[in-house]
């Protein structure tokens, strides 16, 4: 009874899903495309949290899933199974439009409009072909996926570094910018605060994962080549070698480089000896809490950044073109053409090619979507546990 009621509840959601794209399609042709993609982001990964903790009698009851010879697949390899498989299909949608969308650098180009700011009714329908078709997979198949996932997430947190040095970078300019005391006083401050709060951190990893009367190296090594870069950095940074060098985005890459120590430190197997703490499950799940809303704030960050700055490589900073592209579908719908504006394969409608915004992109599309793709990896392995 309970796998036919998962069943059925997956079935109507899939259905429901689909009958709704053409609706989504018209509604979604007069808001910006990078809310929209953020959107879809976000409905990916809410359905691969669901899926984590309730997947398991609708994945029994699909014959090519869960063929393990010699075990009998738990609970938690259902819900790593599912979570991997959505993962993919944010996966396969990103990394389609991305692939799709290399060196689009003019308005002029129909793939601007067409792809990236338009079809949007198709696109919806895509994503949930693209949700439903790892589930048509063998298990083989998506083990592939999650050692391939593990070298994505590794890329993203890279990408995440340079999300969080843009962030920094645009805070200490705008406030060093008003010249005021006040804004100077409040940029030393959270200065200090962060280093402050670095340093204690790594006082407590030396305490926690390094115990006396314990043989613990690799927690000793992974901790001191976290703080001993971190330490270079900030000093060259003061350094009058770098001009335009200032210590706040020196302060914020120390301490995500020590979040990310203690994350990697804490996820230690809790059986390891020189893990007392792991003991403490609340641990395991703050720091998945602390990863997802950190991997999230990220993804919006550089949603909200692409159309206003070079960040992503466009470097004109003629505006927000969702905006213009938003408002040229408004003014079609408006005019009494097709209300799927977003799907107009024709450039004689109301406001037609004359009236399209024209001139280079003021961000790299393809790029755009690749943090996405990758975002989409990392937040699988979030979920998982890297897999463990």
């Amino acid at each position: 009874m309970q796998a036919c009621a998962a069943y059925c509840i997956g079935s109507a959601c899939m259905t429901a899903t689909c009958s709704c794209c053409g609706s989504l399609g018209k509604a979604v042709s007069s808001i910006s495309a990078r809310a929209v993609y953020t959107v879809i982001f976000g409905l990916g990964m809410g359905i691969a949290v669901v899926m984590r903790d309730y997947a398991k009698p609708m994945m029994m009851e699909i014959p090519w899933i869960g063929v393990v010879p010699g075990m009998q697949p738990s609970d938690e390899w259902f819900g790593q199974s599912a979570v991997y498989r959505v993962s993919l299909g944010n996966f396969m949608f990103f990394g389609g439009l991305s692939a799709m969308l290399v060196d689009c650098k003019t308005r002029s180009d129909p793939r601007d409009r067409h792809i990236h700011h338009g079809s949007w009714t198709l696109k919806l329908a895509a994503w949930a072909l693209c949700v439903i078709i790892p589930f048509l997979l063998p298990d083989g198949f998506i083990d592939a996926y999650a050692w391939l996932a593990r070298l994505g997430s590794g890329v993203f947190l890279v990408v995440q570094m340079v999300i969080l040095l843009d962030f920094a970078f645009l805070w200490n300019e705008t406030w060093v910018a008003r010249e005021h005391v006040g804004w100077i006083v409040g940029l030393l401050g959270s200065t200090l605060a962060l280093y402050a709060g670095s340093v204690t951190l790594v006082a407590f990893m030396y305490e926690w994962y390094a115990p006396e009367g314990v043989d613990c190296g690799r927690n000793v090594w992974l901790i001191t080549t976290s703080l001993v870069p971190c330490a270079l950095f900030s000093a060259l940074s003061a350094h009058p070698i770098a001009k335009e060098g200032s210590l706040l985005p020196s302060a914020v890459v120390t301490s995500y480089c020590v979040y990310l120590c203690y994350s990697a430190l804490a996820s230690e197997p809790t059986e390891y000896r020189c893990n007392p703490r792991g003991a403490y499950a609340g641990d395991g799940k703050a720091m998945e809490v602390a990863s997802t809303v950190l991997t999230l704030a990220s993804v919006a960050y550089s949603a909200v950044r692409a159309g206003s700055s070079d960040f992503f490589g466009g470097g004109n900073n003629l505006g927000d073109e969702d905006e213009d592209y938003a408002a040229l579908s408004g003014a079609e719908m408006g005019g009494g053409t097709d209300a799927d504006a977003g799907d107009v394969d024709s450039e004689d409608d109301v406001g037609g090619a004359a009236s399209y915004p024209s001139g280079p992109v003021s961000y790299s599309y393809s790029f755009f979507h690749f943090v996405f793709a990758l975002a989409s990896m990392f937040l699988a392995m979030l979920m998982t546990g890297w897999g463990r």
